[in-house]
């Protein structure tokens, strides 16, 4: 078991690394540190606000599903953070492409990644034809934060199958 656990923490680190380091270039370096932002509770929680006092049924509905994904996913992720403990890869490796200070240590999972997916689902099971763009846009924030070197690829694996969980159970729910 402990070869199989080492194996899986050598893959995520190389995909760390492809992400990080062999894709860079001067319009993602660019890119990545705006896109990224579009998972961060200033967004994320302006976009919800401004959805539930629209004041149209159907984006006002849209608002609470994607207060509650938000919030009950939020919740989860900040647990999870705090039980494994993981640190940042810009703290725990070597030569990281590092843009910019995260709020807090904890590395697993990634809410930013968590809270883009919990609207993503939500945006696209309210306007199914702008499914594939927000799946895409949700997809791209969570390879941002391997690239500016704040999260691993399996911070944004567990990140984005939470907000997905958690968008889905809001739907359910409302």
């Amino acid at each position: 078991m402990g070869n199989l656990l080492q194996s899986i923490i050598n893959r995520d680190v190389q995909l760390f690394y492809l992400l990080n380091r062999k894709i860079k270039c001067g319009l993602l370096d660019w890119f990545m540190p705006k896109i990224t932002h579009l998972g961060g509770a200033l967004f994320t929680i302006t976009f919800t606000l401004l959805l539930v006092l629209s004041g149209q049924d159907r984006f006002r509905d849209m608002g609470w599903q994607s207060l509650i994904a938000l919030f009950s996913s939020g919740i989860v992720v900040q647990l999870v953070k705090h039980l494994v403990s993981r640190t940042r890869p810009y703290l725990a490796l070597e030569e990281v492409n590092f843009k910019k200070p995260p709020f807090g240590e904890h590395s697993f999972p990634s809410g930013h990644t968590t809270a883009a997916f919990s609207l993503a689902i939500v945006c696209g099971a309210n306007f199914p034809s702008l499914y594939p763009v927000s799946q895409a846009v949700a997809g791209i924030v969570g390879i941002s934060r391997a690239y500016i070197g704040v999260h691993y690829p399996s911070d944004i694996i567990i990140g984005a199958l939470i907000g997905i969980y958690f968008s889905n159970w809001a739907l359910i729910l409302l």
